[in-house]
């Protein structure tokens, strides 16, 4: 029984250390352009609109600018490109998906003004949006000369530390492959991979996965000039990543023949998280021509739950082969997000044109993980020393060519949640789109293209490469008001 705690506490502390860390906190706070296909092709740029399903999700005022029922979802096509650099080497990946980002239903409620007063309606509102995705595809090659292996590492790591407690996620891996093995003593270790040698990299990373928001929404409206609305919504993540580090073709520098011919380690990540969070908004219109949104969204509070595994593989040139697999890896801990705030301003031009903007502010430096089994104190201030305050700005138009028939635009710029100059991490999206209506129905369209650059590290210690990050999206909405 002791022997099955020991190993227990082995594997969290291993697992600890593999995950769980400020990376994990920005990816689950962020957010990226989602929504129906009107709002996305105005650059997301709606909260002082309203009457769009989505508002739920941004401003919840929105919802009670709506006069009559309304039923709608979307269709999405998402095709990711990542083209990475290393030390001169350029290399392309590409995922493709599709999904349904949203599903909305409004109930409107008028009041008669006898009967009610000023407060003349009162609007629920419950579905489902999509807030960000995480399929991307990274592949990352290098002829690397007079260079360290990434075994070196693994062998630093195990130096002084008897093999019976070496990390289950590695080191162990390592010792059980032959790719360290001990010398002189239980707790000293060589690798026949150590020192300088000239070698073949391979690093690929696929990751996939999305986060997603159920919600409930209502709103009401004073004299048709005030709205305000609230949300709760129940946030879930769901995210998997698959990694393996391969380096092969090994050759010494001097006339040494090295003996091992290669070897891969793969790490797989599957994370799933839910959680709530509050969202409370109005918008005013100032006049006929001018409306005014703020909205507030209060952190969102997970609790996630991981599950960790690895596995290595090595090959000698004399033809002997080694695998080994870890035990799977279970940690469970809670993350707090950062508070949101939008405010946003809208121009209508005699009903046939609309000009709007938001703009959001958040810090990313306020995100925490929490846990009862394990201080995050670390974690959490490289958190707060790694990243910073950062504004989104979204701009979009609309203009009504037909009674039926609107084209749209817009172009929304989200900044870098890094601080200083750490990384980029920025996106900007240029999206185009139009909408038709027939009677109580309508269809819209929207085409997004997005563009992100940011600094890619394989592991510590390890060169820097340089991602470029494209997306293109065809999003369908369709709809109908009762």
């Amino acid at each position: 029984m002791l022997h099955k705690i020991s190993l227990s506490v082995v594997l969290i502390l291993g697992l600890t250390t593999q995950a769980q860390n400020h990376v994990d906190a920005l990816r689950y706070s962020q957010e990226s352009l989602w929504g129906s296909a009107r709002l996305v092709a105005m650059g997301g740029a709606f909260g002082s609109l309203g009457a769009n399903a989505n508002s739920a999700s941004h401003n919840p005022a929105g919802l009670a600018v709506y006069t009559s029922n309304e039923l709608s979802a979307s269709l999405n096509i998402n095709d990711a490109e990542t083209e990475s650099s290393l030390n001169d080497f350029d290399f392309f990946a590409k995922n493709s998906t599709t999904s349904l980002p949203n599903i909305n239903y409004v109930s409107a409620n008028l009041f008669n003004p006898e009967d009610a007063g000023d407060w003349n309606r009162v609007n629920f509102g419950l579905g489902y949006n999509k807030l960000d995705d995480y399929n991307r595809n990274i592949l990352l090659k290098n002829t690397e000369q007079n260079s360290t292996s990434y075994s070196d590492i693994i062998l630093n790591n195990s130096q002084g530390i008897y093999f019976e407690e070496l990390n289950p996620f590695r080191e162990l891996l390592a010792f059980n492959t032959y790719l360290i093995d001990t010398v002189g003593s239980n707790s000293t270790y060589f690798s026949p991979a150590s020192g300088l040698y000239n070698k073949d990299l391979t690093y690929t990373s696929d990751q996939s996965g999305s986060k997603n928001e159920f919600y409930l929404s209502l709103a009401t409206a004073y004299q048709n000039k005030l709205f305000l609305g609230a949300t709760i919504g129940f946030p879930s993540i769901e995210y998997k990543e698959v990694t393996t580090i391969s380096e092969s073709n090994f050759s010494a520098i001097s006339q040494e023949i090295i003996q091992l011919g290669s070897f891969d380690y793969t790490t797989n990540l599957y994370v799933s998280g839910s959680g709530i969070n509050l969202k409370l908004g109005l918008l005013y219109k100032i006049d006929k021509r001018i409306r005014y949104g703020l909205a507030i969204h209060t952190p969102t509070y997970y609790e996630i739950h991981e599950e960790y595994s690895a596995n290595m593989s090595t090959e000698f040139i004399d033809g002997q082969q080694y695998h080994s697999t870890s035990q799977s890896g279970i940690f469970d801990y809670g993350m707090n997000t950062p508070f949101k705030f939008i405010n946003s301003l809208s121009f209508i031009l005699n009903k046939k044109a609309i000009i709007s903007i938001d703009y959001e502010y958040l810090n990313f430096a306020t995100a925490d993980i929490v846990s009862d089994f394990y201080d995050f104190s670390t974690e959490n201030s490289s958190i707060e020393n790694l990243y910073s305050s950062t504004a989104n700005i979204k701009i979009g138009a609309e203009l009504r060519v037909h009674p039926q028939l609107s084209l749209r635009a817009g172009y929304a710029s989200y900044g870098s949640p890094y601080a200083g100059s750490i990384n980029d991490g920025s996106r900007d999206y240029l999206t185009m789109g139009m909408g038709i209506r027939i009677n109580q129905y309508f269809f819209d369209l929207a085409i997004v293209n997005s563009v992100s650059s940011e600094d890619y590290y394989m592991y510590d210690g390890a060169d820097v490469a340089t991602l470029q990050n494209s997306t293109g999206q065809l999003l369908i909405s369709s709809g109908l008001k009762f």
